[in-house]
């Protein structure tokens, strides 16, 4: 196992331990590990990007949320995909969108109607999470999954665990938050975080660039 593969493991560990306590609800929406069959159907679906250890370390533990899950509050992007769904939506992404809209590279983490949070699956790119909700551009929004995972327990801590009346303060409150626990990491990544993304700056292993024509491009 690598570092990245190490680190989701000791993640994990720490999800196992805390999260009960903190967030209840939130453990009680993780869903058991995935089956040997599920994880090769992830493999074929995301083909020819490799799996990433961190994801796969992750499947291997816990195999998404119900698709009406409470939201992942790290990343605000609607529950974490289990692997039925994560082929789903791979199979709609590279067939119904167009190439600036949509990059092989990207594997979905978390979706919920517009919304979609995905793993950067090219290694030299660190796992990067970014925002591909639409109609924004996409934006980097957690250094690593590994990272996107964990700091669920240190928001439950904080009190900062998103509630069905927040408002944009508390959001952004959060936002602070995670950006603080993340400093050091976003230092050595390769994206800038929350900054979009244009297709027309999409590196090569993203497919592109994809110049724009306007704003009538977005969806």
């Amino acid at each position: 196992m690598d570092d990245r593969g190490a680190q989701m493991a000791e993640t994990l560990r720490r999800i196992e331990l805390d999260l009960p306590e903190v967030a209840p609800a939130l453990w009680r929406n993780l869903r058991g590990p995935i089956d040997e069959e599920r994880l090769a159907s992830v493999r074929a679906a995301i083909s020819p990007m490799p799996l990433p250890v961190e994801l796969e370390v992750l499947l291997r533990s816990h195999d998404g949320q119900p698709a009406h899950g409470e939201w992942w509050p790290t990343l605000d992007c609607g529950p974490l995909v289990g692997s039925d769904r994560l082929v789903e939506l791979v199979t709609w992404f590279r067939t119904e969108t167009e190439p600036w809209q949509w990059s092989k590279a990207w594997i979905p983490m978390t979706q919920q109607q517009w919304c979609q949070a995905v793993i950067d699956a090219v290694p030299e790119r660190s796992g990067t999470i970014i925002d591909a909700s639409w109609p924004d551009l996409p934006r980097a929004i957690a250094p690593s999954l590994a990272d996107a995972v964990g700091e669920a327990v240190d928001l439950g801590r904080a009190g900062l665990l998103p509630t069905s009346s927040e408002d944009r303060a508390r959001r952004a409150d959060r936002a602070a938050f995670l950006d603080d626990l993340w400093h050091t990491a976003w230092a050595s990544n390769v994206l800038r975080r929350r900054s979009e993304i244009d297709p027309g700056t999409w590196p090569g292993s993203w497919g592109g660039p994809h110049p724009m024509d306007g704003p009538e491009r977005r969806l």
